[in-house]
């Protein structure tokens, strides 16, 4: 089979899955087109999903759902009635309702959904100092679901299976980014020194062209703290504030310890 995985990866773990997924899809004798849609052109181009025999979508989770580009590129793509399973990675806190919002955004746009899952990476927060959730995941577990996810999701792209999420008690309802204030407010990032070689990475590939190279600041009505200029940045010059007493509250407001933290797993959703 010819298969298209498009992902949103900001800090890497959602890649790490997908090129997972891509290599066992590739050992059983598939194509696979790997995309990021991490960059605003990326989302703009057209694309033909006939071209394909089946789909497979990644994303991370971000306050409990795919993030807010992701959700604005799935209302805009035409399935064609083209069979799809989804995943999600996220930092061991919740989803909420991802699965949920992916699987009725997918279907509206003429996917049939037939397979999902959900796996721990280290929290994308992690780039800030003080701030460790999950920083081992994903592990060797991880991983072995990932490659069941894999192979399940190729016997489903070949066969009449019956697969639903229940959106009995969901609604959907578009959501806007909406400036932090607040403690919160020391997750955008920043550049924080002059030892900057202007490559323009970081404006490049921000998602929402919320990042400024030449100021060094990031636009707080835009940006989504997705961390990604500060993962890509090649100088290591772009940081978030020390929230080292932000992680104890939050911890402590989603009622995790490390222990919770360590025992979650990843799983398919059937």
């Amino acid at each position: 089979m010819n298969i298209a995985l498009f992902y949103f990866s900001a800090t890497g773990i959602t890649e790490i899955i997908s090129n997972h997924i891509a290599t066992i899809l590739e050992g059983e004798g598939n194509s696979v087109k790997l995309t990021n849609m991490i960059t605003p052109d990326s989302r703009q181009t057209q694309i033909d999903f006939l071209e394909f025999d089946a789909c497979i979508f990644g994303f991370p989770v971000f306050g409990g759902r795919p993030p807010t580009v992701a959700e604005d590129w799935m209302r805009t793509i035409d399935g064609r009635n083209l069979k799809c399973s989804m995943f999600f990675t996220y930092g061991a806190r919740d989803l909420e309702w991802a699965h949920q919002v992916a699987y009725y955004l997918l279907t509206q746009a003429n996917f049939q959904v037939v397979l999902s899952a959900e796996f721990i990476g280290k929290h994308s927060f992690n780039v800030a100092k003080g701030w460790s959730l999950a920083e081992d995941r994903p592990n060797q577990l991880d991983f072995e679901v990932a490659t069941e996810f894999a192979l399940q999701s190729i016997i489903r792209f070949q066969k009449d299976s019956k697969f639903n999420i229940d959106l009995s008690e969901f609604s959907y309802k578009p959501v806007k980014t909406i400036e932090t204030k607040g403690p919160y407010s020391k997750f955008y990032p920043s550049r924080v020194t002059d030892d900057c070689s202007m490559c323009y990475l970081c404006e490049k590939e921000c998602p929402v062209k919320a990042f400024d190279a030449i100021s060094g600041e990031t636009n707080r009505k835009l940006c989504i703290t997705c961390m990604h200029c500060v993962t890509i940045c090649p100088d290591k010059v772009i940081h978030v504030g020390d929230v080292s007493q932000l992680l104890e509250k939050f911890m402590d407001h989603f009622g995790l310890t490390e222990d919770i933290v360590e025992q979650k797993r990843s799983k398919i959703i059937f």
